[in-house]
């Protein structure tokens, strides 16, 4: 009795289209989040000196922060598009573009654990509110990108395998 363990996203897709869909969603919501976090910045230059610098600092650095976690996933989305465009049986750039993609992820727990950790239960249901959800969806695609690498190694490794197989049984 064979079995065909072809692993999947949502038993629709194939994990090659799946990392095309990845890659485009990734690449779109990424600009679009640099975009909304700069223009959030209201900071009026008029009321400069007005304003308490160690809270312009701290209120700056965290729109900056997510900026740059927002541009490591654009590099990620433009490595994964053209490592599947021009080499789709490599599996070493997926573990790049899983690097990349884990600033975001990890950002949001630890925004999430000092909310804990200073006793804001505001502030930690706000983040679940506007968050959690693209969170568990890039924990979800990042399953399936590393699904997609074992799968490609697997592939790799397999012909290797018979080959080797098959030369020890001549020797027999």
């Amino acid at each position: 009795k064979m079995s065909i363990n072809t692993e999947s996203c949502l038993g629709v897709f194939s994990l090659h289209t799946a990392s095309w869909i990845i890659a485009i969603l990734q690449l779109s919501y990424s600009i679009l989040s640099i975009f909304s976090e700069f223009a959030s910045l209201n900071i009026d230059i008029a009321d400069i000196d007005t304003i308490d610098h160690t809270y312009l600092v701290i209120y700056c650095s965290d729109h900056i922060v997510f900026a740059f976690c927002h541009f490591m996933a654009i590099c990620a989305a433009i490595l994964l598009l053209l490592s599947q465009t021009l080499l789709p049986a490599d599996p070493s750039p997926l573990l790049i573009w899983l690097l990349l993609t884990t600033f975001h992820p990890l950002l949001y727990l630890m925004a999430l654990l000092a909310n804990l950790m200073r006793g804001n239960i505001e502030g930690v249901a706000s983040m679940m509110i506007h968050s959690g959800l693209p969170f568990l969806l890039t924990m979800y695609c990042m399953h399936l990108m590393y699904t997609l690498y074992r799968q490609k190694r697997k592939e790799q490794n397999y012909p290797q395998q018979t080959l080797y197989t098959e030369i020890s049984l001549q020797h027999i």
